[in-house]
């Protein structure tokens, strides 16, 4: 009874707008306009670099991302550094050699652990738990860190593991190389678990093995961490849209894609508003987490100049799976309307234009990618991105983060180009562009709109809601953060109604 007074209550009650809440000439124009192949076109230079976040490799991606958004006239391209006691650390050569068989550098890009010591050298492989390690080379499936401890101890000169990775609950792929970080004191080469394995029943059966290890690093003190910072500038100079992935990590669709799209956002924006937007919209391209918390540190009043940020990591999904969009809520003490807005946009998309039950319409794809329905998941808010850094209590900046994840090949070098989807690409870029072109020229009309919208979700969940007096403090905030947009909209009648279903929603006596 409870939740059928309340669902009456919205019926009778709820104020729907006449109209979509963004205009369906912006989003097909977004998706005849958006170019999954010049997306990728990017996503390609940057993924051919490993880009470790206090690496070289790290500023030469920068430095094409700064190029590339200067071309397609972002305003102010600068690149930030924030220098680290750590000394930046690249990979310069690598090579393994056992029995005949050889692993190199530039063949397995991530033969080489992180922040490895140099070695050239050569000697026997052993297990990690035989007695004499002195002057070998051990073998082990596990983590180097925690290899290394006890292999230093006695004596071993070099470590080969083939740890596996889980993200999620998802086990990442058994011949993918996982990467991992080393001490700075222990040569470390890594090889995928089924290579390991395979040298590791060798050595059990009692066949000498010796390897042949080449490990060179190249070290520059001070290390930094960075980030590409530009912007398209509006006429308002209160508040900002800032658009944000992270530019670091060794992965294609972690996050070479994310920085790829958004490359392709900043173009497809440029031609589709050529003119000046009401508000300006800031790209970031980020070490991620790290910098953004470096910069608000430094700079703790640009937190106030932001209306709300879009966080981009991984765009491009898996071709060989089925893929969905994952968005993460914001968390119960920030709740904000973009939750709402965003849901809206992928409802839309995906009703009107990728649905499950019939044929995909070709705008909502692309003609090399996948012909996938446009599903989205939410996830409960997870400090797993970019977001972190601008949800934090002492920043509180509302901020909505995006992925089509490859949680099996994440973080390994199965992350590869060939594995991404362009019709996810295409999408992925849609979910950024769309949100930043109808905020940055939202007025008194669209946050009307967008105050109704969040009043009848906030409303259907307060009438679902198990913590009734939870769920009502979280929407009243919810609906509270619309005047971000337009600080003079009127939302106590709403809220009043939001009151009314919350006390529709409380079970009677007779009921209790």
């Amino acid at each position: 009874m409870r939740k059928l007074l309340s669902l009456l209550l919205l019926a009778a009650g709820a104020v729907f707008p006449g109209e979509p809440l963004i205009g369906d000439s912006l989003i097909r124009n977004a998706l005849t306009e958006i170019s999954a192949e010049n997306a990728l076109a990017h996503t390609r230079v940057i993924a051919a670099r490993l880009r470790y976040g206090n690496s070289q490799g790290f500023f030469d991606a920068a430095g094409y991302v700064a190029r590339q958004a200067s071309a397609y006239g972002l305003a102010n391209v600068r690149t930030e550094r924030f220098e680290t006691d750590e000394p930046s650390w690249d990979a310069e050569a690598g090579e393994l050699e056992i029995n005949g068989r050889t692993w190199t550098l530039n063949s397995h890009p991530l033969l080489i652990a992180q922040h490895s010591a140099d070695a050239d050298l050569t000697a026997q492989v052993v297990e990690a738990g035989s007695k004499d390690v002195k002057g070998k080379i051990v073998l082990a499936p596990g983590d180097p860190k925690d290899v290394w401890r006890s292999a230093k101890g006695r004596g071993a000169s070099a470590i080969i593991c083939y740890p596996k990775g889980e993200y999620f609950g998802r086990k990442t792929l058994p011949d993918a190389t996982l990467w991992s970080r080393a001490p700075s004191t222990a040569p470390v080469l890594m090889l995928s678990p089924n290579d390991g394995e395979a040298l590791m029943a060798a050595v059990r059966s009692g066949e000498t093995l010796t390897a042949r290890v080449l490990i060179r690093a190249r070290r520059a003190r001070p290390g930094a961490i960075g980030m590409v910072m530009g912007e398209i500038p509006g006429k308002r100079k209160d508040r900002d849209i800032v658009l944000v992935a992270h530019l670091d990590e060794i992965g294609a669709n972690d996050n070479a894609s994310g920085c790829g799209a958004l490359l392709e956002a900043l173009r497809a924006f440029k031609k589709l508003h050529p003119g000046q937007p009401e508000r300006t919209i800031r790209f970031w391209w980020s070490t991620e987490i790290r910098s953004e918390e470096e910069y608000f540190r430094r700079h703790p009043e640009e937190a106030k100049k932001i209306l709300l940020a879009i966080n981009l990591d991984e765009a491009g999904g898996d071709r060989g799976v089925a893929n969905h969009m994952v968005m993460f809520q914001s968390p119960d003490w920030l709740p904000s309307y973009a939750d709402d807005l965003f849901r809206w946009l992928a409802e839309e998309a995906g009703e009107r234009y990728a649905p499950a039950v019939r044929e995909p319409d070709p705008m909502a794809l692309d003609s090399k990618g996948t012909d996938q329905p446009w599903l989205t998941v939410h996830w409960k808010d997870e400090p797993v991105s970019d977001h972190l850094a601008f949800q934090k209590r002492n920043v509180g900046i509302r901020c909505m983060s995006l992925a089509v994840t490859s949680l099996h090949v994440i973080h390994t070098s199965l992350d590869t180009m060939e594995r991404l989807d362009p019709t996810w690409m295409k999408r992925s870029t849609f979910m950024v562009l769309v949100p930043a072109m109808w905020l940055s020229n939202a007025g008194p009309r669209e946050t009307q709109a967008m105050l109704e919208e969040t009043f009848r979700r906030g409303a259907g969940r307060i009438a679902l809601a198990k913590d009734l007096d939870f769920q009502l403090k979280i929407e009243r905030n919810r609906l509270e953060s619309v005047r971000d947009l337009e600080p003079s909209i009127r939302v106590e009648p709403l809220r009043q109604r939001l009151e009314a279903v919350g006390q529709a929603s409380r079970p009677t006596a007779k009921a209790r």
